[in-house]
């Protein structure tokens, strides 16, 4: 299955209003464009949405397309394509005299590049080379803890508390696969939530499938989960990269050894979250 992300940004008004959405011929659509290896999804979608360089972004969601198209042979392909999206704030005078819509409409919009214009495969990299598109949760009770895991001997960062969650499969939906995930490494079920934030990871002479010079991108996706009932946790996988798992109060966690991931996740909670 081909695998693509795109990102799309869209303005915002003070009145929860989008501006940005564009009417080619067929219907309104969401602009955007294409995240290719080792791009930062939102300067990608500064780039597509013309905002200015530096501008201030606001992740706001993802959702993932599966689709077949057809290549120029008329030969099907499935497609797998994550596309995330960032809003920014418009004063009145941006916003003056241009096209809004409510931000939830615009947010259900058809998005451009559509599947079939991302059939084009990115050149093959020098040296070895995965990226990945995962989605982790950042997992509260209600009590207010929450939830890690450990990372197995012979994993990358062996031995930190990390994040629940993991690598979005081929076919499957970003929540659904973090739900997955979730009973997987700690034994819980929960509801997945509101977004806390987008980040990207891109790393030179990494340990990976082929070899121990590996260059790694992955685009990083943070949800909120709640799991409002917790049974006992376990370790559901067999030979997976988690060891151990636990809940943790928040004054806990500056004492643990936090892997990159874990401390880009909870760095990104401005405020606490409430269950």
């Amino acid at each position: 299955m081909a695998r693509r992300v795109c990102a799309h940004l869209v303005g915002r008004t003070a009145e929860g209003r989008a501006v940005g959405v564009v009417a080619p011929e067929g219907g309104w659509a969401l602009p955007g464009a294409r995240v290719r290896f080792g791009e930062d999804p939102a300067e990608v979608a500064r780039r597509a949405g013309g905002a200015a360089p530096g501008a201030a972004l606001v992740p706001h969601g993802v959702r993932s397309e599966i689709v077949t198209v057809h290549d120029a042979a008329g030969m099907p392909v499935p497609m797998h394509v994550d596309r995330v999206f960032y809003t920014a704030p418009l004063t009145p005078q941006e916003a003056a005299g241009r096209p809004t819509l409510p931000l939830e409409r615009a947010m259900a919009l058809p998005a451009l590049p559509a599947a079939r214009a991302l059939l084009e495969e990115e050149p093959e990299r020098p040296t070895p080379s995965l990226r990945r598109f995962a989605s982790y949760g950042i997992v509260t009770d209600a009590a207010g803890r929450i939830l890690l895991s450990k990372i197995a001997p012979g994993f990358p960062a062996a031995g930190c508390w990390h994040l629940p969650g993991g690598g979005v499969d081929d076919g499957e939906d970003v929540r659904a696969a973090l739900e997955r995930e979730l009973f997987e490494e700690t034994g819980q079920r929960g509801g997945t939530g509101d977004l806390v934030t987008i980040a990207c990871h891109h790393r030179t002479g990494q340990m990976g499938p082929e070899s121990s010079d590996t260059e790694i991108y992955s685009v990083w996706v943070f949800l909120h989960v709640h799991v409002a009932e917790p049974e006992p946790l376990r370790v559901t996988e067999t030979g997976g990269s988690t060891i151990d798992c636990a809940w943790f109060t928040p004054d806990d966690l500056p004492h643990l050894r936090l892997s990159t991931t874990a401390r880009r996740g909870l760095t990104a909670l401005a405020t606490p979250i409430a269950p």
